[in-house]
Order: structure tokens, then sequence, then C-alpha cells
């Protein structure tokens, strides 16, 4: 399903990482911007190191990210780092 972002037009996607740690620094700037528009169990279940360590492991590993999160107001954040192979 994360592949299926490799179909969309250029325009949506919004940067190139040139490393795991460069996705896993533009993923935590994503997350701390909408972290405070999230319930609050939503931001805070998991610790922040555990969450982002995890991400840089499956990025490490090859494997693509895709995040979500429900919004205060009926929105819905989702996120995807795909792994180029």
């Amino acid at each position: 399903m994360t592949r299926d972002w490799l179909k969309k037009p250029q325009s949506m996607l919004e940067r190139k990482a040139s490393t795991p740690e460069d996705a896993v620094s533009w993923l935590e700037g994503v997350f701390d911007q909408y972290a405070p528009k999230m319930a609050y169990s939503q931001a805070t279940a998991t610790s922040r190191e555990d969450r982002f360590a995890c991400a840089l492991g499956a990025l490490k590993g090859g494997t693509d990210l895709s995040w979500g999160f429900p919004l205060l107001g009926s929105k819905y954040l989702a996120v995807a780092i795909v792994v180029s192979n």
C-alpha cells in the first residue's frame, strides 16, 4: 500500500531524504508540528525516543513507514516514507 505513494504526482511529495536519519529528522518535524492537534493519547502513547528509534530502525532495514493520526476537528494526518531500493 505504501508503494502506491510512488504513483502519486510529484507535487504531492514534500521532500526526498538522502539518509534514514534525514528522513526521521523530517518525520520528527512533522510530528512536532501536528502533535498539539492530536488527541493527548495519540501524541504520548509511545515515548518520543521509542517512536523515532523504531522508525529509524525500520528505515535502515528497508521498511517503508506509513503513520496516521486522527486530529482534532475531524481531520486526519497521514505521513509516509517510502524506501527506494
